[in-house]
C-alpha cells in the first residue's frame, strides 16, 4: 500500500498537463482542488461551506458531509470514447450522514437520458470504506462495488476508474479491484456538462473529508501512468 511519508507525483494545474502533451499523447486535465473560485481554469459554484485547508501534501478542500459541494462548470470527459478519472482524497470515518457519499459526479443536467459517470464510497461502522464506480450510458448501466474490498478511512488514498472498448474498471491505490462490461449506442457522455465534487449533483449523498486532486484523461491509463501517492 502507498503509506508512510506522502509525496504527490504530479501537482499542477490544467496547463502543465496540456503543455507536456505531444501530438500522440491523449488530452488530459489535472485539477488541483485548492480554491473555491476556479478549478482547472473552470468557474465554480459553491454550495454550503467547504473550506480550503493546508495538509501535509499541500492545500485541499474539506467537505463537512452536510451540504458542502463544488459544482465545476466543465465536463472534462466530453465526447471521448475512452477515459480515466483519478482522485486523491482523504475520507473521514463513519458518521450516519456520510455512509454513501457520491463524491465525483459528471453529467449534463439537461440530458434527458441522465447519462453520467460517478465515483462513490460506502463507509461502514468499522471506519472502513469501499469504492464504487458507476457508469450510465444511453444503453445500459453498471455499478462496480464489493463490500469486502475495504480500506481504512482517515488517510490519503488514490482511486481511479477507466473505460475502453466496453470495459469499465475500478482501482484503489494503483491496484485493480473490479471490472465489467457496459456498452453504449452513440456516446458515453456529450460535449456539455458539469462536475460535482462532494455530493451528487442533485445535492444529496454528501462526502465528508478532503479532496486534493482530480485528473481526467481521454485514454484508459494503466496503474503505472496514474497520479499516485507513494512512499518516499
Amino acid at each position: 500500500m502507498f503509506r508512510s511519508t506522502l509525496r504527490l507525483l504530479i501537482v499542477s494545474s490544467v496547463l502543465p498537463c496540456l503543455e507536456v502533451a505531444t501530438q500522440d499523447s491523449p488530452y488530459c486535465e489535472i485539477w488541483e482542488i485548492d480554491n473555491l473560485e476556479k478549478i482547472g481554469n473552470h468557474e465554480v459554484m459553491v454550495k454550503g461551506n467547504p473550506e480550503v485547508v493546508g495538509t501535509e501534501i499541500g492545500p485541499a478542500v474539506r467537505f463537512d458531509g452536510n451540504g458542502d459541494m463544488l459544482l465545476v462548470n466543465s465536463n472534462p470527459i466530453g465526447e471521448s470514447k475512452e477515459f480515466t478519472v483519478e482522485i486523491i482524497f482523504k475520507p473521514d470515518a463513519f458518521i450516519p450522514a456520510n455512509r454513501d457519499p457520491r463524491f465525483v459526479h459528471i453529467q449534463d443536467p439537461d440530458d434527458p437520458l441522465n447519462k453520467r459517470v460517478m465515483m462513490e464510497l460506502r463507509i461502514n461502522e468499522q471506519d472502513q470504506c469501499y469504492f464504487d464506480g458507476y457508469l450510465l450510458t444511453d444503453l445500459e448501466n453498471l455499478a462496480l462495488i464489493d463490500e469486502t474490498l475495504v480500506h481504512p478511512t482517515g488517510q490519503w488514498m488514490h482511486a481511479a476508474i477507466t473505460y475502453k472498448n466496453g470495459v469499465f474498471k475500478t482501482f484503489m491505490d494503483g491496484r485493480e479491484e473490479l471490472s465489467g462490461r457496459v456498452n453504449y449506442r452513440q456516446g458515453i457522455l456529450g460535449t456539455n456538462g458539469l462536475t460535482s465534487l462532494g455530493a451528487r449533483m442533485d445535492e444529496r449523498n454528501w462526502y465528508r473529508g478532503l479532496i486534493k486532486s482530480l485528473k481526467i484523461t481521454h485514454a484508459a491509463l494503466t496503474p503505472e501512468e496514474f497520479l499516485l501517492i507513494q512512499n518516499e
